[in-house]
């Protein structure tokens, strides 16, 4: 904030925008090709009764992920270890 006499002004803080470049919106066919895994096994992970679902976007009855997105990779890393979620 900066005073100049009366009135004060405000900045806005600088925020880190998420950079779009690097995330692909994919189907589940194209995730089962990339992760080497049955599309069922996807689409399964998909469901809210899965213990650790994988992050999606869903568009009606159409299943998306972000390849390349935090939420993503994080699920990942997870599943790449073999842990249960926290």
């Amino acid at each position: 904030m900066q005073v100049s006499g009366q009135v004060a002004t405000f900045r806005k803080p600088e925020i880190e925008q998420p950079t779009t470049e690097a995330i692909e919106i994919i189907d589940a066919e194209e995730l089962a090709v990339r992760l080497k895994l049955p599309k069922s096994w996807i689409l399964e992970g998909t469901r809210s009764r899965s213990v650790d679902p994988i992050p999606h976007l869903k568009f009606g009855r159409y299943v998306r992920f972000q390849w390349g997105s935090r939420w993503l990779t994080q699920w990942l890393e997870r599943r790449a270890g073999g842990r249960k979620p926290e």
